[in-house]
């Protein structure tokens, strides 16, 4: 109880660090308006199927692969951006979209280095995951959810450290276990908020329909949908930045309590 007290206390502090700079909230909208413009031209230019796939048809293999490379490295970018950005604010700046994103592409060399690494691995465990029976499957599953913590404090590494792509893994890595240990619990904080929050929209939409305000619910799921998307992906953002800098220079960021920080990185 007391460690799940802690990670709604340390998500509550990061939507305030957030408020100080609503504009970061752009970013991830024009990472998400990028990417389905690639996802797009990719599906109807290449002509990619599901069956090609998992046949393991060149013509099928590569494209996905490049489309992995493309969306991975529009992904981390604007994460990257949102993350400057944040860290910016938590050291006493005011930053912009345009600072965010210069920070972020002053570390395009990496971004795109490792969007090449992630892309690959994603597309060896979604062939693993569609080749296989029942137990490959749950295999996949698991070496995915391994990788995704491995790889926690992947971007944070990659904008303020000068490492090469296998030492910003390992540098990742360390992190993780240094705070974390094997959970995130301020991860399952920001999870239990946004299932809420998508809950409640639902029941708003459905009530809606139910009283045959058809176009007010497609407006208010529609936009609600993206807000919240939006809002959410941000404050990840945020909250890798706050824990990434806790943990590697020691001192807690505008906001947080430092007692609180301490006892989240409480090692195990």
């Amino acid at each position: 109880m007391e460690r799940i007290e802690r990670s709604f206390r340390l998500v509550q502090q990061s939507y305030r660090i957030l408020m100080h700079d609503k504009e970061l909230m752009i970013l991830p909208l024009i990472s998400g308006l990028i990417t389905i413009a690639v996802a797009v031209s990719f599906f109807f230019g290449f002509g990619i199927t599901e069956d090609g796939f998992r046949e393991g048809r060149a013509d099928t293999i590569v494209p996905v692969f490049l489309f992995y490379v493309v969306t991975y490295a529009i992904g981390i970018f604007f994460q990257a951006a949102v993350v400057a950005g944040a860290t910016d604010r938590m050291r006493g700046g005011d930053p912009t979209v345009a600072s965010a994103l210069a920070t972020a592409w002053g570390r395009i060399g990496s971004i795109l280095m490792w969007a090449v690494v992630a892309a690959t691995v994603g597309t060896i465990l979604r062939a693993i995951h569609d080749r296989s029976a029942f137990i490959g499957k749950i295999v996949a599953g698991l070496l995915g959810a391994a990788w995704s913590l491995a790889t926690f404090f992947i971007v944070p590494v990659l904008v303020f450290e000068d490492l090469s792509v296998g030492d910003s893994f390992k540098r990742s890595w360390a992190v993780f276990k240094k705070t974390w240990g094997e959970t995130v619990v301020g991860s399952a904080g920001v999870g239990v908020v946004a299932f809420l929050s998508w809950l409640t929209l639902i029941f708003v939409v459905m009530l809606l329909f139910a009283l045959n305000a058809v176009w007010t619910a497609v407006v208010v799921g529609v936009s609600g949908g993206i807000c919240l998307t939006l809002f959410f992906a941000a404050l990840q953002g945020v909250y890798v930045a706050s824990l990434y800098r806790f943990a590697t220079e020691g001192k807690e960021s505008g906001g947080f309590d430092h007692d609180l920080m301490a006892n989240a990185f409480r090692p195990k």
